[in-house]
């Protein structure tokens, strides 16, 4: 049986990032999320309850966040991650920055001929679009703080500190161009003005399969949204996950 782990998905031993966010059976195919540009994967609670018990769900924090390094472009990040990613067939996806890491840790395992499945892009800014400017990033973050869960911290130096995450992942998020395309099929949910979202068929031969819900970029991962966004990308997750095995 599956379960959302009860324990808080921010902990990972001190010289790791991947932390279970559910509990499955052995064999279960495992979803691989990425954290956002915040660094927290609190985000990612609704949707992993939501595809358990068909799914397991993990995700990759910072090491920023536990004192390590932070690491500065999405390339490095993408090859941080995928050191701790089991053998085997792989399953990724993220919300908003995460899914570009995703994204770059697919283009490394099909370059390594390891089998990876539809990338799950939810919201997610095309390669090299967003903020660099100090002040529009300070306003992105305190938007970040109101509207999700876990994103900052309890005192003015956590705040810093988290701050400072943020601000590297968006210049990284600036920075990366994927020096090709991919192959896999991508899902992605976007909320409902995303006019880019369409332009991802750019950056893969696969398919791409599109759903815009009517919500903004936070609530897409809080119900009810989070319920639409689940029934749009949880069957080809699974069929993928069989197919894979």
């Amino acid at each position: 049986m599956s379960e959302v782990d009860s324990a808080p998905a921010e902990s990972p031993p001190r010289d790791r990032c991947r932390v279970g966010l559910t509990r499955a059976a052995a064999g279960t195919p495992v979803l691989h999320l990425v954290h956002p540009a915040g660094g927290s994967v609190a985000c990612y609670r609704g949707l992993a309850g939501d595809l358990s018990p068909e799914l397991a769900t993990a995700a990759f924090l910072p090491a920023a966040l536990d004192g390590g390094v932070l690491d500065e472009d999405v390339e490095t990040m993408a090859a941080r991650y995928l050191a701790e990613v089991p053998p085997g067939p792989v399953l990724l996806g993220g919300w908003s920055f995460g899914g570009l890491v995703a994204f770059e840790m697919a283009r490394r395992l099909a370059a390594e001929g390891r089998a990876t499945g539809p990338l799950l892009l939810i919201d997610t800014p095309l390669p090299g679009v967003g903020a660099v400017d100090d002040a529009a990033l300070a306003a992105e973050f305190e938007t970040e703080l109101a509207k999700t869960t876990g994103a900052g911290g309890s005192t003015a130096e956590e705040r810093a500190s988290r701050f400072e995450v943020f601000r590297t992942h968006c210049r990284a998020q600036v920075a990366y161009r994927p020096p090709e395309r991919i192959a896999n099929d991508l899902v992605v949910v976007a909320r409902k003005d995303n006019e880019d979202a369409p332009r991802w068929q750019d950056h893969t031969t696969g398919r791409l399969r599109l759903r815009r819900l009517p919500a903004d970029h936070y609530e897409l991962m809080r119900t009810p949204h989070v319920g639409a966004l689940t029934r749009f990308a949880k069957p080809t997750l699974i069929a993928a996950g069989k197919n894979l095995r």
